[in-house]
């Protein structure tokens, strides 16, 4: 595995893993930094993250490319999505 490949697993799994609200949000800016570039970091996350996903995980299917991009968004965001549902 190359060094770069290394580090998209890292954030990837620090986003994934992410125990609280502040650290998935770093951690998710963090891979959008090392997958897309710095000029990324200039976009709103949840865009960002879409685009990430893209990358990360396509798939054939629009609507199943649609459940990954949510998912995904929603590591990243999760705050956010846990305010709505409560609300």
């Amino acid at each position: 595995m190359n060094r770069n490949s290394q580090i998209i697993n890292e954030r990837y799994d620090a986003l994934m893993f992410a125990k609280s609200p502040e650290s998935a949000r770093k951690a998710a800016r963090e891979l959008v930094r090392v997958l897309l570039g710095d000029e990324a970091l200039n976009r709103p996350l949840e865009e960002a993250l879409r685009e990430c996903c893209r990358r990360l995980r396509p798939s054939i299917d629009p609507r199943e490319q649609a459940r990954f991009e949510s998912e995904f968004v929603e590591l990243g965001i999760w705050p956010n999505t846990a305010h709505q549902v409560a609300a």
